[in-house]
C-alpha cells in the first residue's frame, strides 16, 4: 500500500512539473514569438482549450474550483465520487463503495424466491420483459405498475445469476414440481388421521350403537 502511495504521489508532483513547464513555454512563445494559440497548441502538442487555459488559469486553481463543484465525497470513504446531472448531484458513493458492490445482493435463492412470488401474485412465472423496466415503459401503465409493485431483480441480474433466462424458468419449475410432490395427497389429509387406539365403527348400525353408549354414559356421569 505504501509503494501505490508513493506512486500516486510521484504521478502528481510529474503533473504539476509537466503543466509549469507547459505555462511557461506557453508565455515565451506569444512574448517572444507572437505566435496565436492555435500555433502555441501545436508547438506544445495541447488541444487549444488546454493552451487557452494556461494563460488565464496557469496553476489549475480555477479549474479545480469548478470540478469540486460538480464532484461529491464518498459516504463510505471520503473519495471523490463521479458527478452525474448538474452541480450538487454527485454520486453518494464510489464504485468501490456503493451498496451492493461487495456482497451481491440477489443471489441464486432470492431469485427464484421472486419468481415464486410473481407466479403465486400474477399466475404464471415472470419472462426477462417483465422485468426490465425498458419494456415495461413500452408496454403501458399495467406492467410498469406490476414492476413497480414489488422488489423484482433486473432481467439482467437473473441472467448474471443463472447464465440465462431459460435456466432460471427451468429452475423455477423444478423448484415447484418438487414442492407438488411435497404435498400431501386427499386420501392423507390430516382431517382423516384417527386418535390411536380409537376405530370408527365401520357400518351405520355401529355408529348409532356407538353413540347411543356415549349418550349414556354422559346422563349417568351426569
Amino acid at each position: 500500500m505504501a509503494g501505490v502511495t508513493g506512486d500516486v504521489s510521484r504521478a502528481g508532483t510529474d503533473r504539476v512539473v509537466e503543466r509549469r513547464r507547459a505555462v511557461s513555454l506557453a508565455h515565451h512563445y506569444r512574448a517572444f514569438e507572437g505566435l496565436s494559440i492555435r500555433q502555441i497548441a501545436d508547438r506544445l502538442g495541447r488541444s487549444p482549450a488546454t493552451t487557452r487555459a494556461y494563460f488565464y488559469d496557469p496553476t489549475g486553481e480555477k479549474a479545480r474550483a469548478v470540478k469540486a463543484r460538480y464532484v461529491g465525497v464518498c459516504r463510505g470513504c471520503g473519495a471523490y465520487t463521479q458527478p452525474r446531472n448538474g452541480k450538487g448531484d454527485a454520486y453518494a458513493y464510489c464504485k468501490a463503495c456503493h451498496p451492493g458492490a461487495i456482497e451481491r445482493r440477489w443471489t441464486r435463492e432470492r431469485v427464484l424466491g421472486a419468481m415464486l412470488r410473481w407466479r403465486t401474485r400474477y399466475g404464471r412465472l415472470p419472462s426477462s420483459y417483465d422485468w426490465s423496466r425498458t419494456h415495461a415503459h413500452r408496454r403501458g401503465s399495467e406492467p410498469l405498475e406490476r414492476l413497480s409493485a414489488g422488489d423484482w431483480p433486473s432481467a439482467s441480474a437473473v441472467s448474471g445469476v443463472f447464465g440465462g433466462w431459460k435456466a432460471a424458468r427451468a429452475a423455477a419449475a423444478n423448484q415447484i414440481a418438487r414442492a407438488d410432490e411435497d404435498r400431501p395427497s386427499p386420501e392423507h389429509r390430516p382431517d382423516d388421521v384417527r386418535p390411536a387406539g380409537r376405530e370408527m365403527p365401520a357400518t351405520a348400525d355401529e355408529r348409532r350403537t356407538a353413540n347411543g353408549r356415549a349418550g349414556n354414559g354422559c346422563a349417568e356421569r351426569d
